[in-house]
């Protein structure tokens, strides 16, 4: 359905509970740990990061809940942001930035409205970004530009579109993203409090130092909480085929993480940018999510057939 009323949806009540119950909970532990210095709350990294969850949580929440063109104007916000931070981050001169914005916008609504054509799409356009090159031949490193941008294409704008397939493609896909969401959040959340406990022995010392195996035991931990409380307020519950989704979520999530990680390091960048306080810029909160939906889509159309015919 295109648009629909998100408070008329079963799932919105239970949804709020949930959402609600959980920030309340993690505000009053918060709270706790400053002991209610309201001052020193204030100034912790933990309560910026708390605020921001509290804009994300409903805003993704009833999105989701309100049809296929909430969900697509969402999404491609975040497209948008998250390759505006990836131009800079790689360092891509103004006109292929330019191009890149436009061509990332066309991903979404193509899977919103065609499986086919969301499909076709990027072959079609790396046709056509063999053009820049030759067009904006005056400015040096054509060729390196053009490779980044076409890994930004496709990490970004293509991967994140899955979303849509999910949506409409999946019974009860709106559950699904529900549980993706929160699954994906509390992993990271899981991953950072287990690590930052009881971490010791690193990950990958190189690439991302304040990784640890123990964080990883709290990435899965976390999703599999997430899952759980969504099948809890999902009508019916889940299908049998998505009890595998905490793990799904964990690699996922774990995996998108590791790959941000790689791309700062490789132009020596602390964070993506500075949007979102207490986590950096938006690519950074997102980056989990980048890979696990593809992930769930197609760990799900594996074992289902779900997208058969399409």
């Amino acid at each position: 359905m295109l648009i629909s009323n998100p408070f008329a949806s079963p799932l919105f009540m239970p949804t709020l509970y949930l959402a609600g119950g959980i920030l309340g909970g993690t505000l009053l532990l918060l709270l706790a740990v400053t002991r209610f210095d309201l001052r020193r709350l204030g100034e912790s990294v933990l309560f910026r990061r708390w605020r921001v969850w509290a804009v994300i949580a409903p805003v993704y929440g009833l999105a989701v809940l309100s049809g296929e063109l909430a969900l697509l104007l969402l999404l491609s916000c975040v497209v948008f942001q998250g390759l505006r931070e990836y131009a800079r981050l790689v360092k891509l001169p103004p006109t292929y930035e330019r191009v890149l914005l436009v061509m990332g916008l066309l991903a979404a609504p193509a899977a919103t409205f065609s499986v086919e054509a969301f499909y076709a799409l990027p072959p079609l356009l790396l046709v056509l970004g063999t053009l820049q090159p030759l067009l904006f031949d005056r400015q040096p490193g054509g060729v390196r530009h053009l490779a980044f941008a076409a890994l930004g294409w496709g990490y970004i704008a293509w991967l994140l579109a899955h979303l849509m397939l999910i949506y409409k493609h999946f019974d009860g896909g709106a559950g699904v993203l529900l549980a993706v969401g929160l699954g994906t959040a509390l992993s990271d959340v899981g991953a950072f409090t287990v690590g930052k406990m009881f971490g010791r022995h690193r990950l990958a010392p190189r690439l991302s130092p304040g990784k640890t195996w123990e964080g990883v035991v709290g990435n899965l931990l976390g999703a599999c909480v997430g899952v759980g409380l969504v099948a809890l307020i999902v009508p019916g519950g889940f299908h049998w085929l998505a009890l595998g989704l905490p793990v799904v979520i964990a690699v996922g999530s774990l995996w998108g993480d590791l790959l941000e990680s790689s791309i700062k390091r490789e132009f020596g960048a602390k964070d993506a940018g500075g949007w979102l306080p207490g986590f950096g810029g938006l690519l950074d909160r997102v980056d989990s999510l980048i890979m696990v939906v593809p992930l769930v889509l197609y760990s799900l159309r594996l074992a289902s057939g779900v997208l058969g015919g399409n």
